[in-house]
């Protein structure tokens, strides 16, 4: 090849060198739209100087080729470097108009995050009357880019029920408008805001220090005795102050059905028109000695309709209230309930029942050991815990502990010893294993 080959070859890897500069540069960082301009008009002219250089190299060869084809054996090799420098020099080139083009169009991508768990023991941490190996939850958590102010939140959960099927389920499907942090209005299926379990700790198992969540406060179809979902809109947001913020929630739609034992929110609408409203209220500390602890109330009313015949309707009305301190050692968390509930159709009249748990959890280098006791005690004469699969009186003592094998997945282990009183009388141990993962 002669020396003006070589030198137009040289130029060609460094036009390609430094496109490769300017598009790690613009990806290294978050630049304001003048400087993405700038860099997006010096990454064509650079890509127009290789077009030029290329043209001008293969030009060159066109007129080289018979001297090349009768030069000494020795030139194939300078040849054959000089096709893989051309071909490393497109390849770099293909690199950065890809990368330009994700770059320019990141806005439009759909973030998606994971969670899955897969459990062993001699009872089944959600359907408690089998044992052995069991997969639980394949989660997708999804939140789509709309826009500045407009958000979106979308959990698809693959599950598998106690008949051992797999279904899948839209667990949240929220669409919102975030006025400011005081501020975002919400409409579709979200997690009911009450106490702090239902809304902090959700399907992903992985969040939660412990092995599951109190048996009450389980996912309907998992067993939970509360509306864990809603269907409709919701307001949410934080009001900042010195030393701490105030949180608040209201939310108003579709009145619930019992259907089948399990509790559903009638994601589709409601036969009878009835709603189910209410809110919460809290404070957290930010700053000072108490940083760390949340406490709050919350109340709900809903009128829920059973699959009986003749059909039941009750007023269900719920109080709560919960503490929460949560720092880098401690994990405390508490949660109590009243139920103040209304028989309307058959059997009418007034029933209360209550239902609470504690657990206490500290964050060691290697593990983190918790203890938890929670107990739930439902008048049976209660339509809406009559009809229920999961609604006997109960209580729980548990002890267990989380190892993080890294930044993704964890390892728990739990023995729990758990009392039924009264629609079924009798106590059952549990020794469980889980691992649970997040991606």
């Amino acid at each position: 090849m002669s020396k003006l080959l070589q030198r137009h070859v040289r130029a060609l890897c460094l036009g390609a060198t430094l496109a490769v500069g300017l598009a790690s540069t613009a990806m290294a960082t978050e630049p304001t739209a003048e400087t993405v301009k700038s860099l997006e008009q010096k990454l064509d002219q650079s890509l127009k100087m290789i077009d030029a250089l290329a043209a001008r190299v293969k030009e060159l060869e066109a007129k080289q080729g018979q001297a090349a084809a009768q030069a000494a054996p020795a030139a194939a090799p300078a040849a054959a470097v000089a096709d893989e420098r051309l071909q490393s020099v497109e390849q770099k080139v293909a690199q950065i108009e890809t990368a330009n083009a994700a770059r320019r169009g990141d806005d439009t991508g759909l973030p998606i995050h994971g969670f899955a768990d897969v459990n062993v023991g001699n009872h089944n941490p959600y359907h408690p009357y089998f044992k052995g190996a069991s997969l639980n939850n394949l989660d997708f958590y999804l939140t789509p880019k709309l826009g500045d102010k407009l958000v979106s939140l979308f959990e698809l959960n693959v599950e598998v029920g106690s008949d051992g099927g797999v279904g899948i389920d839209i667990e949240r499907g929220q669409i919102g408008y975030q006025v400011s942090d005081q501020a975002t209005f919400w409409v579709g299926r979200f997690h009911t805001p009450y106490g702090y379990v239902n809304t902090a700790l959700h399907h992903g198992v992985w969040l939660n220090d412990a092995l599951r969540r109190p048996a009450f406060l389980m996912f309907e179809d998992q067993g939970g005795i509360m509306p864990a979902h809603t269907v409709g809109g919701w307001v949410t947001g934080a009001v900042r102050g010195d030393g701490g913020k105030v949180l608040y929630d209201a939310y108003y739609g579709n009145g619930q059905q019992i259907i089948g034992g399990v509790v559903d929110m009638r994601t589709a609408g409601n036969e009878h028109g009835r709603p189910i409203y209410g809110g919460r209220l809290g404070y957290q500390w930010t700053s000072g000695a108490l940083e760390g602890l949340s406490v709050g109330v919350n109340a709900l009313d809903s009128h829920i309709t059973d699959d009986a015949s003749p059909q039941n309707m009750t007023d269900v009305r719920i109080y709560g209230a919960y503490a929460v301190y949560d720092t880098d050692n401690w994990e405390i968390l508490g949660e109590g309930y009243q139920f103040d509930n209304d028989s309307l159709y058959t059997a009418k009249g007034s029933h209360r029942s209550k239902a609470y748990f504690a657990q206490a959890g500290y964050r060691l280098p290697m593990v983190i050991p918790y203890a938890r006791y929670e107990r739930a005690l439902l008048d049976q004469t209660d339509q809406y815990f009559a009809a229920l699969r999961s609604g006997g009186s109960y209580y729980r003592t548990a002890a267990g502990l989380r190892h993080d094998l890294n930044l993704k997945a964890a390892l728990k282990f739990e023995v729990a010893n758990t009392h039924y009183t009264d629609r079924e009388v009798g106590s059952f141990n549990e020794f469980l294993a889980q691992l649970a993962i997040r991606f």
